[in-house]
């Protein structure tokens, strides 16, 4: 996954879109068939107010994932690299993963955000997330991320739609943490999405890899895990 083909964060608020980023933790994780995954994981409102915690709030690894829905880099990453590796993991409980959902994108993007919010409360988040991120470059074909594209997706979602969600998809209900979630992204240290922290350590440049490659996301895992064992 190249830098050109992530959504660049330019100043507060604003973005350039260029189409596009103790004991140690178990030796198992290098080795899972995890391409596709798409179980059941538990997510939950962040004590924040502005983030999406999947995942064991008590595992012991936190990885806090920076993405906008809109973001090519982010459906990239989400489908094709790491991300359903990283997925299997919150649900086996080896790691939480706090999502912050930015909308510099535009208003497709702050539609997306606000119809994942409101899956929380139906308990589909991660299954929405998923199918928003697979549906990325069609829905952008047919106008972006539009109420109706929006509900469309969400009938593929076992069990989501139903007239509270619809409603609020049709509305906005959750206006409030769109604003606040993409705040948080816009106010943070990150340049471009998606961005990861592990542990509350921004994932540097030069271990970028781990967007792309499962198996470096695992030593890179392992490694945060060691440091914190060692103080």
């Amino acid at each position: 996954m190249q830098l050109s083909r992530r959504s660049v964060l330019a100043g507060v608020g604003a973005a350039v879109i260029v189409p596009a980023a103790a004991g140690c933790l178990p030796a198992r994780w290098g080795s899972r068939a995890d391409e596709g995954y798409t179980g059941p994981v538990a997510a939950a409102l962040g004590t924040e107010g502005h983030t999406v915690v999947v995942g064991d709030p008590g595992a012991p690894v936190t990885v806090r994932v920076y993405e906008d829905p809109s973001c090519p880099g982010c459906a990239e990453f989400q489908t094709e690299g790491s991300g359903p590796r990283l997925r299997r993991m919150a649900a086996e409980g080896d790691v939480q993963v706090h999502y912050v959902l930015g909308s510099f994108l535009g208003n497709g993007s702050k539609r997306a955000v606000n119809a994942l919010r409101a899956s929380l409360d139906r308990g589909k988040f991660a299954e929405l997330h998923e199918v928003l991120h697979r549906g990325q470059a069609a829905a952008k074909r047919r106008g972006g991320f539009t109420g109706g594209t929006l509900l469309s997706l969400a009938s593929s979602v076992d069990g989501l739609r139903d007239a509270g969600f619809d409603e609020a998809v049709r509305t906005g209900t959750h206006r409030d943490f769109v604003e606040a979630a993409d705040r948080a992204v816009s106010t943070s240290w990150i340049k471009a999405t998606p961005a990861l922290e592990v542990d509350g350590r921004p994932v540097g440049k030069g271990d970028q890899d781990v967007l792309d490659d499962p198996d470096a996301l695992d030593r890179y895992l392992r490694r945060a895990r060691q440091r914190s064992a060692r103080g």
